[in-house]
């Protein structure tokens, strides 16, 4: 039995610093501050030669939502797998190198890999633009029955296209009861509106989001009415991730806020939501009770804030704190 297994886009991170985000938001490439977006082939080409020449190259680093946060568990000690594609290219085997621990068995190779683009200013606002190149390929077929039957979990995370979508939806009816599904829609399925994603809404245990992308996946104002909605559609517990003003969690029973003490130093911030995701799955493998799982969350998130990429992510080390405590 493995721990976690996630399914989402491998990508290869790229992050530059530019003096100010708003410069990059002219013509048509949509930037958000804390958002993500994709452009068709040549116009990301053009925004990132465009970017190239104006920023200052940070790091280049493997990514993906569900990728980063199961190698923060397989850091930890947990046991986890990955499904999905990446190109067979000299990226590909980076972004794979990048994942030592994680069982990639299940990683098919073929065409150009994922890229994402991150842009980050000198107020440590980051917007993201993904280029998914091989992610668009998966589909049903490479979905291992028998592999996601020998797992306590199951983490989903975003595509662009709507292939792998439709083959998460297809998972969802066929996936045995005793595996929890843990989904983080991000921006780009909380675009697509509940309906789109309403069967992996419907069968997942736990649902991580921003209030940004609760309110954008409702369509409404106020994230918390938004949570009890999505309550409503199946998922028994759903988690707002508020960055340094901590979360809450909302269940059948209630409602539980967290909110921390003390503030982190961002060096950089992409993939501490999936490090926060990777900290609440492991109290709950602990058997831990909710407060402790959002508390451990932020906890790990927060360090993840003070490298760049994956130089912070929390290993064994970190999780003595939650079973100490």
């Amino acid at each position: 039995m493995r721990d976690v297994v996630g399914i989402g886009a491998l990508n290869l991170d790229i992050l530059y610093e530019v003096d100010d985000l708003k410069a990059l938001q002219e013509g048509e490439v949509p930037l958000r501050a804390g958002g993500e977006t994709s452009l068709p082939p040549e116009e990301f080409a053009q925004f990132l030669r465009k970017v190239a020449r104006t920023g200052n190259l940070l790091y280049k680093s493997g990514g993906g939502s569900a990728a980063n946060t199961v190698v923060a568990l397989v850091r930890m000690g947990f046991k986890t797998g990955f499904i999905g594609r990446v190109g067979a290219d000299d990226e590909g085997a980076f972004i794979l190198r990048e994942m030592e621990g994680v069982d990639l068995s299940q990683v098919k190779r073929e065409g150009k890999s994922g890229i994402c683009l991150g842009i980050l200013d000198r107020q440590r606002d980051r917007a993201l633009v993904v280029q998914p190149h091989a992610n668009d390929a998966l589909c049903f077929e490479d979905l291992d029955f028998h592999y996601l039957s020998a797992t306590h979990y199951l983490h989903l995370s975003s595509f662009v296209g709507e292939g792998p979508l439709e083959a998460q939806r297809q998972l969802m009816k066929v996936l045995p009861p005793g595996v929890r599904v843990s989904l983080d829609p991000g921006e780009l399925y909380a675009q697509r509106g509940l309906k789109e994603i309403f069967p992996l809404i419907q069968r997942s245990y736990i649902l991580f989001a921003t209030a940004h992308e609760i309110c954008t996946l409702t369509d409404r104002d106020d994230h918390r009415a938004g949570c009890k909605e999505i309550i409503s559609l199946g998922t028994e517990v759903m988690v707002c991730k508020m960055g340094e003003e901590g979360a809450y969690l909302v269940s059948r029973e209630g409602v539980m806020e967290f909110h921390p003490q003390t503030e982190a130093e961002v060096v950089d911030n992409t993939g501490a939501g999936d490090v926060y995701n990777a900290g609440f799955l492991a109290g709950l493998l602990l058997g831990r009770r909710y407060d402790d799982c959002l508390a451990f969350a932020h906890r790990v998130a927060a360090t993840s804030l003070g490298g760049y990429g994956r130089q912070r992510y929390p290993d064994a080390g970190d999780l003595k704190v939650i079973q100490e405590g």
